[in-house]
């Protein structure tokens, strides 16, 4: 057992005692201090012991204080060796056993072990754990609040993905779907242990009834789950089996807004078609979209930093804005480059929205003497759109099915430059996928082919076209076969000698 010597603090209480201070001699080398709360006037401690006075009729109180401090100050020696013993010698350290002092001082000196000390550990542990959580359960923030402080952090850089700051356009969608979330709570409140698959189900039932198309209702509920693993890892707590369940909309081609691109006429009339002020400036930039196969976040920024030349081939490298991703675009059309020329290299700056409204009247005007570009599609119009006809702002002409009817160039927005990039390029037959994403920037080729926007029948038709070719093919080379065969020995030896001379 450690032996103890007792000594005083050198700084006296208001009452003039001074706290007694106990040594264990553990070791040689180790021999830890503890401060008790017991305190004692220096005449009342004697040699390491408290000194009791005789007894008096004056001194009686002072003896009883007395010997109540002793019990005291010989009940922390001994829980104090007790604990000494109790602990592994690697752990005999001052630090440790006042540690565990903490946690079994009201044990029984006597009854100190280390199942004891190990038990009552645990027991604290427990009742931390239980108080910290009681206290984050009255702090914590409700959903909404949670996704809005996140959504700052995302914003102000003091969140970020895979040590990157996230883009405009991530930040756009997340907010966005907080304001959705944020109505839908209006209309039906609930906290963290209400999420379940019901609420759920009840949050893609409000965007349907709300007019919502499918495409965004899936948008929304990939930020949702996104959210919620979030909290999950951050300690939140609810029904946790809808993080493996959380539903995805099937979308089939009538549940979206029918997205066009141009032809090769179309884009050639675009080009040559004589503009000013805004409308060439908003032609122009859309047009190098078109002959880049990029987004405009991309394609809007190119300057003369962006382009170079090697051996005579112009060639844009960009980092896209959305994924990060380094794209060098080869220059294939001698009208990007006369566009470039015109601006020095440095584009115009216009904003999305502005090239959205302008690229629709320019392409109008350009409908009167390219009729291909007035053809009315059946298409699914914008909630903002619906919104407006309810409003009587608009009007749109519909068919017998009551579907509405467009104009193709009233589909025409800033990303229709990116897919009509992309499907002529698949239409040249010129380049395979690799060589086509290389350029496009995309990851995988199912997201790549929903950018081809050519529709069933193009599609058909172009097989039969293909089919139609070999047979013609097949037909020649048959003939020819058979003229080869009927020819001597003699006139197939002249005709092959006349084809290595190159003669005709």
């Amino acid at each position: 057992m450690a032996k103890a010597t007792l000594s005083l603090s050198k700084k006296a209480n208001p009452q003039g005692e001074h706290p007694i201070l106990v040594r264990l001699d553990i070791t040689r080398t180790n021999r830890p201090q503890f401060k008790s709360v017991v305190a004692v006037r220096p005449e009342y401690l004697v040699d390491g012991e408290i000194r009791i006075p005789a007894r008096g009729r004056l001194n009686a109180a002072l003896r009883d204080g007395l010997l109540k401090k002793k019990t005291e100050i010989e009940s922390f020696i001994a829980s104090l060796q007790a604990i000494s013993m109790a602990l592994p010698e690697e752990a005999r350290t001052r630090r440790d056993i006042l540690d565990v002092y903490e946690v079994v001082k009201s044990v029984n000196p006597a009854e100190i072990s280390r199942t004891t000390i190990v038990a009552k550990k645990k027991e604290q542990v427990a009742a931390n754990a239980e108080l910290v959580r009681q206290l984050q359960e009255a702090r914590r923030p409700g959903v909404p609040d949670f996704i809005r402080k996140r959504l700052e952090g995302m914003a102000d850089g003091t969140i970020k993905r895979k040590g990157n700051n996230y883009t405009k356009q991530t930040l756009h969608t997340y907010t966005g779907f907080a304001n959705i979330l944020e109505t839908f709570v209006r209309e039906h409140p609930f906290d963290w242990e209400d999420i379940d698959e019901r609420l759920i189900d009840e949050f893609v039932l409000y965007m349907e009834n709300y007019g919502y198309m499918k495409k965004t209702i899936n948008k929304n509920l990939a930020v949702f789950s996104a959210m919620l693993n979030t909290a999950f890892k951050e300690g939140y707590r609810f029904k946790t089996s809808v993080l493996d369940h959380f539903p995805k909309l099937h979308v089939t081609r009538e549940d979206k807004v029918v997205e066009i691109y141009l032809t090769e006429e179309e884009l050639q009339a675009l080009y040559e078609m004589p503009l000013s002020g805004k409308e060439d400036t908003a032609r122009d930039v859309f047009l190098v979209g078109c002959y880049t196969s990029q987004r405009f976040s991309d394609y809007s920024r190119i300057t003369e930093r962006n382009v170079s030349f090697h051996d005579g081939v112009g060639i844009i490298t960009l980092t896209q804005q959305k994924t990060g991703t380094e794209v060098s675009i080869p220059i294939l059309n001698d009208n990007l480059i006369r566009i470039f020329e015109k601006y020095d290299y440095n584009l115009p700056h216009i904003q999305n929205s502005d090239l959205n409204d302008t690229i629709k009247v320019v392409l109008g005007k350009l409908s009167e003497t390219v009729p291909s570009l007035k053809r009315e599609v059946a298409t699914r119009i914008t909630l903002l759109s619906r919104r407006m006809e309810e409003q009587n702002r608009v009007q749109f002409k519909r068919n017998e099915h009551g579907e509405v009817l467009v104009p193709r160039y009233r589909l025409a927005t800033t990303h229709t430059a990116r897919r009509t990039g992309i499907t002529l390029m698949y239409l040249s037959r010129l380049l395979d996928s690799r060589e086509m994403m290389s350029i496009s920037g995309h990851k995988t080729e199912s997201v790549f082919n929903d950018y081809i926007k050519i529709s069933g029948i193009e599609l058909a038709t172009g097989i039969a076209r293909k089919v139609a070719k070999a047979k013609r093919e097949a037909g020649a080379k048959s003939v020819l076969m058979e003229q080869l065969g009927q020819m001597s020995a003699e006139q197939l030896a002249g005709l092959l000698e006349l084809a290595k001379a190159g003669k005709p």
